[in-house]
């Protein structure tokens, strides 16, 4: 006789599973990367948030994330004081409080806190996708899509070994999709410059968002409202920086000198796209192909897809093809824009998970992508240490493979969106 456990104690058991597997794997890494969060988050709790950006002495790099990355870092490091310093309070007054704790917190206390919300953003994901299928009366397709996206090594990689952030920009922005798609403006507005002020990377989302707004005919007062509502939540988050009157004019100079340019400037930031068989060395992307910068050849692949998607959304307007569009957007700009960073791809995730369920056969997709990005995160990180799985890179050819496959996948893509199979 089978045991069978009613869903909603399947549903606890593994999103508990997933945040025990992220959380054993916090310590096992610790990416430069975090450097430049914790020092960030330092100096704003130390020195306070008025001026800055226009500081010109920093430990690590100067900060070049939005404000609500700052703020969040910040926090992390007040608790991580608060925590150690009641720590130490309670140790003097009480002899028998374990001062192991306090030895751990010291070493490893801000490791786990600046950890910690990437780790909960993936939860909140995998709950998105559960609750999307839920709504549709699958039960069993809404805890075997969330249980894909928990347990996906690409998700659990990024943040608790890495300590990336790309689960926190991804899903504010997957709500404010499905937020827009469901009759929520407002609310998916809000979520859309939340993200943008955590990180610009789903920035070039807003035209197809704006797409979606004129297909489902908002009322004029709803569009007015849904502006308001995101002006306030960006004024409110960036007001503790510039409390001046030009701040949306400073906050636009930010974005476009300091946020959106990135620090590296060449045809890839260690993606394995396009660029990279191109030239896969230290190559800027002002370089002239056939008449063109690498960089203008890239924003104008991305400009037409951006073009053809808003157009092909508006000839046949549901669900399905919007998530396709976005999910296809993600991976032009992964595959075909300069200056891309291995985990760019990331964005094609939480809406490819989505379209498995809505697609037949798009698993094949997704599984193929998430090789590839794996296999791409790895480069260079080199977690976990094997000579055998360094040693693949060794032959530049390895990873020109992986880009071609990228690229292959791409054009399947593409292919059967065309024949109506997708």
């Amino acid at each position: 006789m089978k045991l069978k456990l009613p869903h909603q104690a399947l549903l606890i058991l593994i999103f508990a599973g997933a945040f025990i597997l992220r959380f054993i794997l916090i310590p096992s890494a610790y990416h430069g990367d975090l450097n430049n969060n914790i020092s960030w988050g330092n100096e704003a709790v130390k020195n306070g948030l008025s001026g800055f950006y226009e500081r010109e002495s920093w430990n690590f790099s100067a900060p070049n994330q939005p404000p609500l990355y700052i703020l969040l870092f910040a926090t992390t490091s007040f608790i991580y004081q608060t925590i150690l310093d009641f720590s130490w309070n309670i140790n003097s007054k009480l002899a028998m409080f374990p001062s192991s704790f306090i030895w751990f917190w010291e070493a490893k206390g801000m490791i786990y806190l600046v950890k910690l919300p990437s780790i909960l953003a993936d939860l909140g994901i995998g709950l998105v996708i559960y609750k999307f299928f839920k709504q549709r009366k699958n039960e069993k397709l809404a805890l075997g899509l969330s249980t894909l996206w928990l347990f996906n090594p690409i998700t659990w990689y990024n943040s608790a070994v890495w300590g990336q952030t790309d689960a926190l920009v991804n899903l504010f922005g997957l709500v404010s999709i499905l937020s827009v798609l469901n009759g929520k403006l407002e609310k998916g507005i809000i979520f859309f410059v939340i993200s943008i002020l955590f990180k610009g990377s789903l920035a070039l989302f807003a035209p197809l968002l704006l797409v979606i707004s004129l297909c489902k005919k908002y009322k004029f007062v709803t569009l007015v409202k849904a502006a308001v509502c995101g002006f306030i939540v960006f004024v409110g988050s960036a007001m503790w920086f510039h409390i001046n009157i030009d701040l949306p004019i400073w906050m636009i100079n930010l974005y476009l000198n300091k946020f959106f340019p990135g620090e590296i400037g060449y045809l890839t930031a260690n993606a394995f796209n396009f660029w990279w068989l191109v030239d896969s060395g230290k190559t800027l992307d002002n370089g002239v192909y056939f008449g063109l910068t690498a960089r203008v050849w890239g924003l104008t692949a991305v400009t037409v897809s951006i073009v053809s998607l808003g157009i092909w959304i508006s000839k046949k307007f549901d669900e399905k093809r919007v998530l396709l569009s976005f999910s296809i957007l993600s991976l032009v700009t992964f595959l075909f824009m300069t200056r891309i960073h291995e985990r760019y791809l990331y964005p094609f995730f939480p809406l490819a998970t989505l379209l498995v369920g809505l697609i037949p056969g798009f698993w094949i997709v997704y599984f193929v992508f998430s090789i590839t990005h794996l296999a791409n995160l790895y480069h260079l990180f080199w977690i976990p240490t094997s000579v055998v799985l360094e040693g693949l890179y060794v032959e530049p050819l390895f990873a020109c493979v992986i880009a071609v496959i990228n690229i292959a996948a791409f054009i399947f893509v593409l292919r059967h969106l065309r024949s109506g199979r997708i």
